[in-house]
């Protein structure tokens, strides 16, 4: 057998890349003639960075940078040297693990570590730049990490404002955007079309995951609104009504404003770099003869658009059958998939769940593997 695994993260319990090892073993276990292709992906959010260096595209580049709330946190970047490339992620700079539960507050959270990484690349001779967005703890519009990068964002007093959603409102005036960001080709990597403001907005629909309280609500909102109308008489750009300027807090909003970067669903970024439409191909009159997919969840939302079901879809087109695991199943059946499972086999706390993926995932492949025989 030839089998391709190409899962999502479990997100905050299993990295994409652990899935891929877990399956390799488990099938080599039962299958030992069997050729397994290991694809780690992600949407944009995390595993981002680790899709690329585990498939060999770049290196992997650490530092210290500041967490959502200004503690030192370690974080990556992939570096392409010979195209003066970075991958960026950037919920490992500010993102919902930097946090506990009690910690999260949109109000104070920012992105200034995500600039900070993306100053790192800029130091290497970055040229072109993709920014992962997804599983982010802020809602600051991006601001924080364009601070970082010497953006000027000033107050009535013409003084710098501060971090955090809550300095959004105080914004006057955007001062100076140094000339080598404009010079950079920049790709946000994001499946989320949401807008900036609104019900459908970055506040209203990712704000309570972020910790958001009903009462911080207008101050969040009114803050983004701010943030677009000076963005607007800086640069000219309208980023209200762009579909996917509310991903990661509104931060990408903030990047199409300011830097004038681009779009594009993280799939589509993969599947340009990793040649995921490659690995289904037959090959030496080899073809594939399954392909094991999956994410945290699966639900009536993975229908739209979700990382599990492009992959879906994309092995459909060769005629492979599909087969997702996740960790929580919210549905029966999902075409194109031919079989859906799920790693919980017995009714257990969600903290469990996720603190055992690694061995419940391995129990669900040792039932499934050998009926793929």
């Amino acid at each position: 057998m030839k089998i391709v695994v190409a899962p999502d993260s479990f997100k905050g319990s299993l990295p994409a890349s652990a899935f891929c090892q877990i399956a390799e073993q488990v099938i080599l276990q039962h299958c030992p003639e069997a050729e397994v292709i290991k694809l780690p992906l992600s949407d944009g959010g995390e595993g981002f960075v680790e899709a690329f260096v585990c498939a060999g595209l770049a290196e992997e580049i650490n530092l210290w940078v500041s967490g959502p709330l200004g503690k030192k946190t370690k974080a990556s970047f992939a570096w392409q040297a010979d195209t003066k490339t970075a991958m960026i992620e950037m919920a490992q700079a500010s993102g919902l693990p930097k946090l506990r539960h009690e910690e999260r507050n949109p109000l104070q959270t920012h992105t200034y570590g995500t600039g900070q990484l993306i100053q790192a690349a800029i130091e290497k001779g970055a040229k072109n730049i993709i920014l992962g967005l997804g599983g982010s703890a802020t809602n600051d519009g991006g601001v924080g990490a364009l601070q970082a990068l010497g953006v000027e964002f000033l107050d009535s007093e013409n003084q710098p404002i501060g971090l955090g959603g809550q300095a959004l409102k105080t914004i006057a005036s955007i001062g100076r955007i140094p000339e080598k960001l404009l010079e950079i080709d920049w790709i946000l990597a994001c499946d989320v079309t949401n807008p900036l403001l609104g019900d459908e907005g970055a506040t209203a629909i990712f704000g309570p995951q972020k910790g958001l309280q009903p009462q911080q609500f207008d101050s969040l909102e009114n803050g983004l609104a701010n943030l677009a109308e000076k963005i607007y008489t800086a640069t000219g750009r309208q980023i209200v009504e762009v579909a996917g300027a509310g991903a990661a807090g509104g931060m990408a909003g903030g990047f199409i404003g300011i830097l004038n970067a681009q779009v594009e669903p993280g799939f589509e970024v993969l599947n340009r770099y990793l040649k995921i439409e490659q690995a289904m191909q037959s090959k030496n009159n080899r073809p594939v003869s399954y392909v094991i997919t999956g994410e945290g969840r699966m639900d009536e939302q993975t229908a739209f658009g979700k990382l599990p079901m492009r992959i879906a879809q994309l092995a459909e087109q060769y005629g492979i059958p599909a087969i997702g695991i996740c960790g929580s199943l919210g549905v029966s059946q999902l075409p194109p998939f031919q079989s859906l499972f799920s790693i919980v086999n017995t009714p257990m706390h969600e903290f469990d769940a996720m603190r055992d993926a690694p061995q419940l995932l391995e129990s669900c492949l040792q039932n499934l593997v050998p009926l793929l025989k």
